[in-house]
């Protein structure tokens, strides 16, 4: 992992899996608000806005956005490989957080909050994930000879950044929970405050010569407001609703900023197609949203889906389009316009849809309700569509790899299928479900999938790494089979058994040999 590019380019696309996923986890959730359900312990609507939520707001953006100095400072004096090191262990214990956060929310574990639903004790993941975020830092920013104003500030953030994470996550101390009951549920002030020195280093990364950033004043204002609102919310007495509704009304200040930062900047074309979508998108929400926040509009709106659809555009067109300016250079398929206007109209769609919805909700328009919900799915699956230019499908396969490919989707694909599905299927077909240890056996067959797709992928190693399958298979084979003869289990278990036994003969009889001979 000593080549930056070759790291940015590897962890993109494998976060880019989790943005797919809560994609996938959203449109599932969309249909199943349509009456299109099934009896699964872990399909519950709870728990996929749960998930789809929780992976947007922390799988692929967040973790991207977390790059942003690294990029920075590549650009400024160059990269360093011991930093690099450490910053890939950062991102690998992102991904363990991800995996334990979707193995939580997927078996009911919320906390019944409109965001941040995932139990607190996995912010410990993320706050030992930023000690590796830290020294990764501290080893970039030994480059420089004489360190930039906005390198000390970074470094003070990212030092004080996991504490203050397992402080205002907590759910007594906290200010997740004891903010939600201002002009929009919480202190939007503080979350597009957090945005404004993002876009500076983004149009400094991007800027063809040194950037100058100009009316300081206008985010000075706003910043100041808002860490003394926090304070007092602290040390004194929530704010009233007329004190919070004066904080988010200063967020308006943005607009001039940001529209005179992006005429100062020269970036080129792609980089800048989409910081321009991200700030527009950005400041419409912002307007928009300060226009819900007046009080005989607010208590209209505010808990239907017109709010949903505000949400989509500032997460997934503000923020995610933020994302991608970053990464223009690195990456190619950002580089397709075909791939803008689909993600696009896909999130554009859900946005005129949930707000139409809104309307009918509120009594404001008379129009079919259900209607607008399919079209939202429809508009959804076209978004997860776009994700599509992301996928290289030149490989010519070899008969061994189209094993391989055979394993990835009977074992991976499907050990997730009965992971999300196998309390529906099992009394289908006429089988106990226990709910318990069976997901456990599940997970191993998903493991298996993983060796398969390792061995896919890496054709130099695909002789060992099958071998493995099929020594696990072997193994597997036997105790299910055991277990279906003492009569531990029941017909499942010979099925299981013959399932990964057919496996194991189809290897040794058509691949081991050959593989042996032609290793001689």
């Amino acid at each position: 992992m000593d080549n930056f590019n070759t790291f940015i380019q590897t962890h993109f696309k494998i976060s880019l899996i989790f943005f797919g996923i809560g994609l996938i986890f959203g449109l599932f959730y969309s249909i199943n608000l349509l009456g299109f359900s099934i009896n699964s312990q872990t399909l519950l609507p709870t728990n996929l806005r749960a998930l789809h939520i929780s992976l947007m707001l922390y799988g692929f953006v967040p973790l991207m956005l977390s790059y942003l100095p690294f990029l920075l400072i590549k650009k400024e004096v160059g990269s360093s490989k011991k930093g690099l090191h450490y910053l890939n262990l950062y991102t690998i214990f992102w991904y363990i957080f991800l995996i334990f956060m979707i193995s939580s929310l997927l078996f009911g574990n919320t906390r019944g909050l409109a965001f941040y639903d995932f139990p607190y004790e996995l912010n410990f993941i993320l706050a030992f994930a930023g000690i590796f975020y830290i020294i990764a830092l501290y080893n970039f920013i030994k480059m420089y000879k004489v360190h930039p104003m906005w390198v000390k500030v970074c470094l003070r953030v990212v030092i004080i950044a996991p504490i203050a994470l397992l402080i205002l996550m907590n759910p007594i101390i906290g200010q997740v929970e004891s903010t939600v009951s201002g002009p929009h549920g919480d202190n939007t002030l503080g979350m597009s405050l957090a945005l404004i020195p993002l876009y500076y280093l983004i149009i400094k990364l991007l800027n063809k010569e040194e950037f100058i950033a100009r009316w300081n004043l206008l985010w000075i204002i706003p910043t100041v407001f808002y860490f003394s609102s926090v304070l007092y919310r602290i040390f004194f007495e929530p704010l009233t609703y007329n004190q919070e509704w004066f904080l988010e009304y200063l967020s308006l200040l943005y607009v001039p900023l940001l529209y005179r930062w992006y005429k100062d900047s020269n970036i080129e074309h792609f980089a800048k197609l989409s910081l321009f979508i991200s700030i527009f998108a950005f400041l419409f929400v912002d307007i928009e949203g300060n226009i819900l926040f007046i009080p005989e509009i607010r208590w209209i709106f505010h808990r239907n889906d017109l709010i949903v659809a505000h949400a989509h555009i500032a997460m997934g067109i503000a923020v995610f389009f933020m994302v991608l300016c970053m990464f223009t250079s690195y990456i190619n398929e950002l580089k397709k316009t075909a791939f803008y206007y689909l993600y696009l109209l896909g999130l554009l769609g859900i946005f005129f849809s949930l707000s139409f919805s809104g309307f009918v909700e509120a009594g404001i328009l008379n129009s079919n309700i259900k209607l607008l919900w399919i079209l939202r799915s429809c508009f959804g699956l076209i978004t997860l569509s776009s994700l599509l230019f992301f996928i290289q499908s030149k490989y010519t396969l070899s008969t061994l790899q189209k094993y391989n490919l055979i394993g990835v989707l009977s074992d991976g694909l499907g050990g997730i299928g009965l992971i999300l599905l196998s309390s529906f299927i099992y009394p289908l077909l006429g089988f106990t479900f226990a709910g318990s240890y069976e997901y456990i056996v599940f997970t191993f067959v998903s493991m298996t999938g993983i060796i398969h797709f390792m061995a896919l992928k890496y054709k130099e190693h695909q002789i060992i790494l099958t071998n493995i399958t099929v020594i696990i298979r072997v193994f597997i084979s036997s105790v299910f089979f055991a277990l279906y003869i003492s009569k531990t289990l029941g017909f499942i278990g010979l099925i299981i058994s013959a399932f990964d036994l057919t496996f194991v003969l189809v290897y040794l009889i058509f691949f081991y040999q050959k593989d042996i001979l032609c290793k001689n």
